[in-house]
């Protein structure tokens, strides 16, 4: 392909099972179906790292968590080998005009080397937990998106854009004449539910206790304020797409949607947040649409990542890949029918110190620090995702020879991965600690 625009949008704590394209049964995302539909729908993609900033790490650089060792959100004392290049960067170097529509590099100390590359690095405010400041909406993000795609034709070079919406994090916010779409109105008394949780009693003292106090009651409410949010969201990128469409820039840009991780609506008492290494908060969606409307309407199945993203836009551009990318072109499975991974390994070390391993069947959970839900270091979780694809169940007593097949299969994964270096789950403590 010849020389186009790259448009990189990320959707803050959207799970993909609650986009229509995905299975939702609530409408919730017309207009990224529509792009769907003009492009490529990776059904099984994952998180390597979550949450915010070893995700974005992750996805910017195409390396595993292992390798560029930023596992916390907000670690204080980690910053980013410069000999691992970030995809800004490259395309920086390669006669592109790299733009950035964000707050990651500017509102926290944890994520000061996401800045390098862009040329334009426009902040778009407000605080990067937001659940303890300024949440900045999808409408303001926009002002400063359609400023720059007005004038980045007067730079006669194709461009990078990276968007950066934060809508569907908590805390969610009410949308006149959006949300009410999402709620039944069958009223249930369940707010309660959540001092069963230690997670959910903190929240009980935050912003769902607001809530509370002005008479919500109903947690089936609080889930289509979340719905109500990616709807919003999803308003945004339409109009997105009609000023690119305006400005006849939309047939010749590279159009990727994807999120950092999900967000638990309760299950395993995990309300509202994004810890835990169950597939509601690893398994991202990620949708790619092709100059020009190429492989429109495909569906792919097989298991793909975040590190493949670097790899993906390089290969199509013909730059070439830095030989530390550990990601693959996902070209090679979109043209060519490559296989993807038969396994994929997932950390986080935020609120929580957990690794996991995913196969088409089976989910290994290893806790390494004892959590404070109870479970010591080395509990196993291990959930059949044939019957169980919730994870509700977890068999791993009755079949712990399977368990430890898996916990070997990934203990080899990550000694090969590290070579002979500290594992930064153990060489970094928790950055966000729970006070329950």
């Amino acid at each position: 392909m010849d020389k186009f625009n790259v448009i990189y949008i990320a959707i803050d704590t959207l799970r993909a099972d609650r986009l229509s394209c995905y299975g939702y049964s609530k409408n919730t995302s017309p207009n990224i179906d529509r792009i769907a539909g003009e492009g490529v729908l990776f059904k099984n993609a994952f998180a390597p790292a979550i949450p915010t900033h070893p995700s974005y790490t992750t996805q910017f650089t195409g390396v595993y968590p292992t390798t560029h060792r930023v596992v916390c959100h907000g670690y204080p004392n980690i910053i980013l080998d410069k000999n691992i290049l970030l995809l800004q960067e490259i395309l920086d170097r390669n006669g592109f005009t790299t733009i950035g529509v964000d707050n990651l590099a500017t509102r926290t100390l944890g994520i000061t080397w996401f800045v390098r590359g862009f040329d334009y690095y426009i902040d778009i405010s407000g605080k990067t937990v937001v659940s303890r400041g300024v949440k900045i909406n999808a409408s303001i993000v926009n002002e400063k998106v359609f400023y720059c795609l007005e004038n980045i034709c007067r730079f006669q070079q194709p461009f990078f854009l990276f968007i950066h919406y934060w809508d569907p994090h908590a805390p969610y916010i009410y949308h006149k004449d959006i949300t009410e779409h999402f709620y039944d109105k069958k009223y249930r008394d369940n707010i309660d539910d959540l001092e069963k949780s230690p997670w959910g009693r903190l929240l009980l003292r935050g912003w769902v206790g607001k809530l509370r106090e002005k008479g919500v009651r109903d947690r089936k409410y609080i889930e289509a304020l979340y719905d109500g949010e990616i709807r919003y969201v999803d308003s945004a990128i339409k109009e997105v797409v009609n000023k690119l469409s305006e400005l006849e820039l939309y047939e010749n840009t590279l159009l990727i949607i994807t999120a950092d991780h999900g967000e638990g609506m309760g299950e395993h008492g995990i309300y509202y947040d994004h810890h835990g290494l169950y597939d509601w908060d690893i398994h991202i969606p990620l949708i790619i649409r092709f100059p020009e409307s190429l492989y429109r309407r495909k569906i792919v199945e097989k298991f793909v990542q975040h590190i493949d993203l670097v790899p993906t836009i390089l290969d199509l551009l013909s730059i070439e890949i830095p030989k530390n990318v550990e990601g693959k072109s996902l070209m090679r499975i979109v043209e060519e029918g490559e296989e993807g991974y038969d396994s994929i390994y997932s950390v986080e070390n935020t609120r929580m110190t957990k690794r996991a391993i995913r196969t088409n069947r089976y989910k290994l959970i290893e806790t390494l620090r004892p959590d404070f839900y109870g479970n010591p270091a080395g509990f196993l979780e291990l959930y059949d995702l044939d019957k169980d694809p919730l994870e509700l169940n977890n068999i791993a007593e009755e079949n712990i020879d399977l368990a430890y097949l898996l916990l070997g299969k990934m203990e080899k994964w990550f000694r090969e991965k590290l070579n002979g270096r500290i594992d930064p789950l153990m060489e970094q403590d928790i950055s966000l600690k729970v006070k329950i």
